[in-house]
C-alpha cells in the first residue's frame, strides 16, 4: 500500500521525535565517531598503514558524499524519510561490521576493507544529512523547528566531544572487537528509536515555467515535460545549487558556508606547525583547546533559542555569523604574536568560532527550512553540503601547498583575516532583515 505523502507542517506526531531524532542523532555519531578515531590509529599501529593509506581512507570517507551527492537526493524523493534514516543506519552497522572484520585478514586486504568500510560511513552520512533536512521541517512548526535544530546540534557535538576518550579506553580495556560490537549495539539503537518516525514523503514538485531552477530548458520542452511526469523531475547538482544561490539571503548564506569551511581547512593544513613554532603549545595543551573548543559548541546552541529575541532572528544570523569566521584573525594575531599570550588568543578565537559556530549553524538551517520548498529541499540540501564538503579538501590542499612556499604563522594571520570579508558580508541588511 502506498503511503500518503505528507508536505511539510502536515505532520503531527506529537513530543517523540523530539525527543527521539536528538537522541539517535546521538547514538549514531557517537558510533561513527568511535570508527573514525579507532580506524586510522587501527591502520598505522597494527596494519602498518603509511601517510598515503591514511590520506586515501580519508579521501573514501568524504569523497562519496560529494559524488553521491544527487543520487542521495533522488532517494530521499523517492522513499519515505523513516526508510532512508533506517537505510543509513544500516550502512553504518556494516561499517563496523567491515571494520572488525578487516582485522582477520592480511594487512594489505585489511586496508581495503577498511576503505570499504569508510564509503558505507560516507554513504550513510549523506543520507543522514539530507533526509534530515527534509524531516524536521515535515515534522516540527516553524516554532519549533530552532529548538529541534540545536538539540540536533548539541547531540552531533557532545558525541563528537565524548567518543574519542571513551573510545581509546575501551580499546586498552576490552579490545578492539568489544568497541566495535559497542558501536554496532549504539547503532542499532538509534534504529530503534528511528522506527517511530512517521513514514514521510516529500515530492519534488516541478517548478513552474518561469521556474529559475532550471536555467536553459525553455517552458514547454520535451525535457521538461518529461521531467514532470508523474509529478517528480530528476533535477541536477547544478539546479539544486540555483536553488541555495537564487536569492540574496540564500546566496550569502552559501558564499559564507563555502568561504567559512575553506578557510578553516586552510589554517588546519598548518595550524599546528605554526603553534609548535611560535607557542609554547604542548599536546595536552593543545588538547585542551580542542575540548574547550567542543564545549563552547554545544553551548552555542544551547543558546541558539535562548538569546534576546533580536539575536533570534536575521540579526542574530548576521551577528554570530560574523562572528565565527571573525574568529580566525583573532587565532591568527595569536598565532602570529606567539609565546603564552598568542596561545590565550588561539584558545579564545577557538572559543569564539565554536560558540558562533553553534549559534549560526542553527538560525541557518531554520531560515533554510523556510526558504526552501518542500519540493526542492533534497536536490538543494544534497547541492549545499557537496559545494561545502568540496570546500574542505580543496582548503587543505591549499593549504598545505600554500604551507611549504609560506611563513605558516603569516599564513595563518592572512588567511584569518581574509575571512573578515565574508564576515562583512553575511552582516548584509539581506541577512538581518530577511532570516
Amino acid at each position: 500500500m502506498t503511503e500518503p505523502t505528507l508536505t511539510a507542517r502536515a505532520v503531527r506526531a506529537g513530543r517523540g521525535p523530539a525527543t527521539a531524532l536528538p537522541v539517535a542523532n546521538f547514538l549514531s555519531f557517537f558510533a561513527i565517531a568511535v570508527v573514525e578515531f579507532s580506524v586510522p590509529y587501527i591502520a598505522v599501529a597494527t596494519l602498518g598503514a603509511d601517510s598515503l593509506i591514511i590520506a586515501t581512507l580519508g579521501i573514501c570517507r568524504f569523497a562519496p558524499q560529494v559524488l553521491l551527492a544527487r543520487a542521495a537526493a533522488r532517494i530521499v524523493e523517492r522513499y519515505d524519510q523513516r526508510t532512508v534514516m533506517l537505510a543509513s543506519e544500516a550502512l553504518r552497522v556494516a561499517a563496523f561490521a567491515l571494520s572488525a572484520f578487516a582485522l582477520l585478514l592480511a594487512p594489505a586486504v585489511g586496508l581495503g576493507v577498511f576503505a570499504a568500510a569508510n564509503i558505507c560511513l560516507a554513504c550513510g552520512s549523506v543520507l543522514t544529512a539530507v533526509s534530515t533536512q527534509v524531516l524536521v521541517p515535515a515534522l516540527f512548526s516553524g516554532g519549533e523547528m530552532p529548538r529541534v535544530y540545536a538539540r540536533l546540534g548539541i547531540a552531533e557535538s557532545a558525541a563528537d566531544a565524548a567518543a574519542p576518550f571513551l573510545t581509546g579506553v575501551s580499546l586498552g580495556a576490552f579490545g578492539v572487537s568489544a568497541t566495535f560490537g559497542g558501536a554496532a549495539a549504539l547503532a542499532a539503537c538509534a534504529c530503534a528509536l528511528l522506527m517511530g518516525i512517521p513514514r514521510i514523503r516529500v515530492p519534488a514538485e516541478p517548478p513552474g515555467p518561469a521556474d529559475p531552477a532550471e536555467p536553459g530548458v525553455p517552458s514547454g520542452s520535451s525535457g521538461s515535460s518529461e521531467a514532470a511526469a508523474g509529478g517528480r523531475r530528476a533535477r541536477t547538482l547544478r539546479q539544486g545549487l540555483w536553488i541555495n544561490l537564487r536569492t540574496p539571503p540564500l546566496r550569502i548564506l552559501t558564499i559564507w558556508s563555502v568561504s567559512y569551511n575553506f578557510g578553516q581547512c586552510l589554517i588546519e593544513a598548518v595550524l599546528l606547525i605554526a603553534l609548535v613554532q611560535q607557542t609554547p603549545v604542548t599536546a595536552a595543551s593543545f588538547g585542551v583547546i580542542r575540548t574547550c573548543s567542543v564545549v563552547f559548541t554545544i553551548l552555542g546552541a544551547f543558546l541558539a533559542e535562548r538569546l534576546p529575541a533580536p539575536l533570534r532572528r536575521g540579526l542574530g544570523t548576521a551577528v554570530f555569523g560574523c562572528g565565527a569566521v571573525c574568529s580566525y584573525a583573532v587565532l591568527g594575531a595569536g598565532v602570529y604574536v606567539g609565546g603564552a599570550p598568542g596561545l590565550a588568543l588561539v584558545l579564545a578565537g577557538f572559543a569564539l568560532d565554536e560558540f558562533c559556530s553553534g549559534v549560526v549553524l542553527v538560525r541557518i538551517q531554520a531560515f533554510r527550512a523556510r526558504a526552501i520548498t518542500d519540493g526542492e529541499r533534497p536536490i538543494a540540501s544534497a547541492a549545499f553540503r557537496a559545494v561545502n564538503l568540496t570546500a574542505v579538501p580543496a582548503g587543505f590542499a591549499v593549504g598545505g601547498v600554500a604551507g611549504l612556499v609560506a611563513d605558516p604563522a603569516a599564513l595563518v594571520l592572512t588567511t584569518g583575516l581574509a575571512l573578515l570579508l565574508p564576515g562583512a558580508l553575511v552582516l548584509s541588511r539581506h541577512v538581518r532583515h530577511t532570516t
